[in-house]
């Protein structure tokens, strides 16, 4: 009976520290960071090392619009993604940043509020010492809108618009809004490390 207990004792003690080494490994594996450069010096940012990058090199030039997405290792229903992008004052998308604030502020019925969307008001922000925007909104997307199913998620998004003399940056955060706030502090991250061309 005593050599029980104390196996049951040592088993106890073992399971704590493996607990405990868990922990510690997981805070150890915190997110990292590396700095990443968009070609011609366009702009720079801080990226997650274990978030996958993309870049389809090929499109920048056709459409002038140059960017990077990244995508969470851990994502629910809809992928969460932060894109990083310039648009050259000549792109395909925008006329410019003001043109981009207005289509991305309400829907297209010109509505900033319905049963399945919610966008918030456009604020003024400073982002690396520049005058920028931002803007939020939530929506419910289907999630296999090329078929009959009309199974969906609430989707939160969180974006950031800084002028820039020749065209502008936008920085693109979004999620399922149950994954939101957990990955929030990524984007923030990237943000804040965020720099561009003037």
């Amino acid at each position: 009976m005593r050599t029980t207990m104390m196996a049951i004792a040592v088993f106890s003690l073992l399971g704590t520290a493996c607990a405990a080494g868990t922990k510690a490994s997981a805070s150890a594996k915190a997110t990292q960071y590396a700095k990443y450069s968009m070609d011609n010096g366009y702009f720079s940012c801080s990226v997650p090392s274990d978030w996958e990058l993309k870049r389809e090199k090929d499109k920048d030039e056709e459409y002038k619009i140059y960017e990077i997405e990244l995508v969470a290792p851990r994502s629910g229903k809809v992928p969460t993604t932060i894109f990083v992008s310039y648009y050259a004052k000549d792109n395909e998308d925008f006329n410019d940043h003001n043109d981009f604030i207005a289509r991305n502020s309400k829907n297209a019925f010109g509505e900033t509020s319905n049963a399945r969307e919610q966008y918030g008001p456009v604020k003024d922000i400073t982002l690396g010492g520049r005058k920028g925007f931002s803007l939020s909104r939530e929506r419910s997307v289907f999630l296999h809108p090329e078929s009959k199913s009309d199974e969906s998620a609430q989707k939160k998004e969180k974006l950031y618009i800084v002028p820039a003399k020749e065209g502008f940056f936008v920085l693109h955060f979004s999620a399922e809004k149950a994954l939101f706030d957990a990955n929030l502090k990524v984007f923030e991250k990237v943000a804040a490390s965020f720099k561009g061309k003037p």
